[in-house]
């Protein structure tokens, strides 16, 4: 299979978005005329394609806060048949490369932290830190993704050509998992799904590192189990709220490959070289 990057900014290619971003939401696309807009006044907005035909998008435009311009990145959408073969990490290489030629050097963007496939895209593989997080960021959310859930959201920022992305391998190289360090456990029900359990008392401040673990199968326990579903939610809303104002940041991503579970990495932002 061969996939095709390219900037897209007309009416004709807009208009294919929309279809792809109804298809993969099932819910109203955002307006050509607004996605048409912010294609001609800074924004990047990159198709793939194969075969001539789009499978997946990543639209973004211009930001602004405490004195910065970045580039926000609003939406990414892959058809359900070209998912998990690294369309989503090619579009966001892309997306990157055609940010520093714009003269961005940050890219900022939201994402449910329960979603573990995003998670590891982000975090584990792009490098994005989050030290950011917002509860019930859009509302009320009623497409096929979110509907019946808070929109929690991690701030994500993706520092580009910074020594940080340079330097995070060997900074990571000797973190494992340790029980002692996993802020949040967690067993497993009857069914075998991950059920998450608070610790009587938050006392790990004075770790190097912490681990919080959030499910693998995040969206089929929101179709099978909503109450299990919400309870992740809420835990780890909580941990990662109390972690955030205390100045740590998530910043990788480590697996047990026999747990049901992936756990984000958090470390004190102070200490990463950013």
């Amino acid at each position: 299979m061969h996939v095709s990057l390219q900037k897209i900014d007309t009416i004709e290619q807009l208009e294919e978005m929309a279809r792809l971003e109804a298809e993969v939401w099932g819910t109203i696309p955002v307006p050509t005329h607004q996605t048409l807009t912010a294609a001609k006044n800074g924004g990047i907005i990159i198709g793939a394609f194969v075969d001539g035909k789009m499978v997946g998008f990543v639209y973004s435009f211009p930001g602004y806060q405490d004195g910065q311009i970045y580039l926000c990145s609003h939406m990414m959408g892959i058809a359900k048949p070209f998912r998990d073969k690294g369309i989503g990490y090619m579009l966001k290489m892309k997306q990157a490369q055609e940010a520093i030629k714009k003269g961005y050097r940050t890219i900022r963007w939201t994402y449910d932290p329960l979603q573990s496939r995003n998670g590891y895209l982000n975090i584990a593989k792009l490098g994005a830190v989050c030290s950011q997080y917002v509860e019930n960021y859009y509302g009320q959310m009623e497409d096929a993704l979110n509907k019946h859930l808070p929109s929690d959201r991690f701030i994500v920022e993706w520092l580009l050509e910074s020594r940080y992305l340079q330097e995070r391998s060997r900074f990571f190289s000797n973190i494992a998992w340790s029980p002692e360090n996993v802020a949040l456990n967690w067993k497993q029900n009857n069914n075998g799904d991950p059920v998450p359990v608070c610790k009587e008392e938050f006392t790990l401040y004075d770790q190097p590192f912490l681990l919080v673990p959030v499910p693998l199968q995040f969206q089929r326990l929101i179709e099978t189990d909503l109450a299990l579903a919400l309870d992740w939610r809420y835990k780890t809303r909580d941990v990662f709220v109390r972690l955030f104002r205390k100045g740590w940041a998530v910043a990788h991503i480590i697996r047990k490959e026999d747990e049901p579970i992936l756990y984000y990495v958090c470390v004190k932002r102070s200490e990463l070289p950013i």
